[in-house]
């Protein structure tokens, strides 16, 4: 057993960095924004690092008058999704979603052949703002 917990250890640590941005609370400072119904959302990594080679996730967070709650987990391996977590909405059936090499392997098969297609698009930080200090910074706000 003492002989094996180096190894479990180790096992732990490379599946934690294999999947960069899968265990973040709250939105790092490059994360991008939008906004929907008069709520901030930030979304990490924005779409535009999301390549073909891409194994991580992508998370949507809503602002909350105590910080940040995550809504959504995106789970992406060789650039295509191959999982949901929805966090804020217990039981949602995307989530039962299980995609390798491109076939659904569990859940929905109508439902679940949709999720390749999940990005969240968003602004670049800067963009936030006032649109005028967007365009001293030279910052280009286009959604991506």
């Amino acid at each position: 057993m003492i002989r094996s917990l180096p190894l479990l250890a180790l096992a732990l640590h490379a599946a934690a960095g294999a999947a960069p941005n899968c265990g973040l609370a709250v939105p790092p400072p490059d994360a991008g924004v939008d906004h929907h119904m008069g709520m901030l959302l930030k979304v990490h990594p924005r779409t535009p690092a999301i390549g073909p080679a891409y194994d991580g996730c992508q998370t949507l967070w809503a602002q909350a008058i105590d910080g940040w709650v995550t809504l959504t987990i995106v789970h992406y391996a060789a650039g295509r999704v191959v999982r949901v977590e929805n966090p804020a909405m217990p039981n949602d059936p995307v989530e039962q979603c299980v995609i390798e090499r491109g076939a659904v392997v569990r859940g929905d098969p109508d439902l679940c052949a949709q999720l390749d297609d999940m990005r969240f698009e968003s602004l670049p930080p800067e963009c936030d703002g006032d649109a005028g200090a967007a365009a001293q910074a030279a910052v280009s706000c286009v959604r991506a």
